[in-house]
């Protein structure tokens, strides 16, 4: 089975977390969240790319893990 990594085209495995201003985003993106004043994360691969975007920082997490990518911190 090909990693979802590859199935992506992203450079590897490794991502990281941190959390998004809503003023990074394109309007349309903010669709789907419900409440204005919740934070929001966002998963990134290592070239920057944006992976997932979720409310809720453990839910991050356990994206990260259940599609087996290798997190990182970064500083």
């Amino acid at each position: 089975m090909t990693p979802l990594y590859e199935q992506m085209g992203l450079p590897s495995n490794v991502v990281y977390i941190r959390a998004i201003g809503r003023d990074e985003l394109p309007k349309d993106a903010l669709v789907d969240f419900d409440d204005i004043n919740a934070p929001l994360f966002a998963v990134f691969a290592e070239d920057g790319q944006q992976i997932a975007l979720v409310e809720d920082q453990k839910v991050a997490f356990e994206l990260a893990k259940e599609h087996r990518f290798s997190l990182h911190s970064v500083h």
